[in-house]
């Protein structure tokens, strides 16, 4: 009968030194580059600005209240410049973004509050 004590006992200090690893690194994380750190995303050139809605159905996006197709490649960027999946999308936000040969929005990049400001 004292095997299962053992056992229990083992999984304990498994799970225990699992849980305070990934905490540790956890804090350890560098925060995140302040706005004015980061480098300057640079835009292709012809690249429109506006306000993008959520992204609700999987054929169109929605720019300044106007419906486009969206490319089967589409890809959008956060202010990190990482590329996120379009349900992420919650509110309205600023972006620049970028139409391919048919017609179809392909590159969207969410704007920072330097790049908004930005001429």
């Amino acid at each position: 009968m004292p095997v299962p004590a053992i056992l229990a006992s083992m999984i304990n200090g498994v799970v225990g030194s699992a849980v305070n690893t990934a905490m540790e690194n956890a804090i350890d994380a560098p925060a995140p580059l302040p706005e004015a750190a980061a480098v300057a995303r640079p835009f292709p050139e012809g690249a429109a600005q506006g306000r993008m809605a959520p992204p609700a159905g999987l054929m169109e996006i929605v720019i300044d209240g106007k419906p486009y197709p969206r490319a089967p490649g589409l890809q959008i960027r956060n202010q990190q410049n990482m590329i996120v999946m379009p349900g992420t999308i919650l509110d309205t936000v600023p972006v620049r973004y970028q139409f391919d040969p048919s017609g179809a929005v392909f590159r969207v990049w969410i704007l920072t509050r330097t790049e908004i400001a930005a001429p």
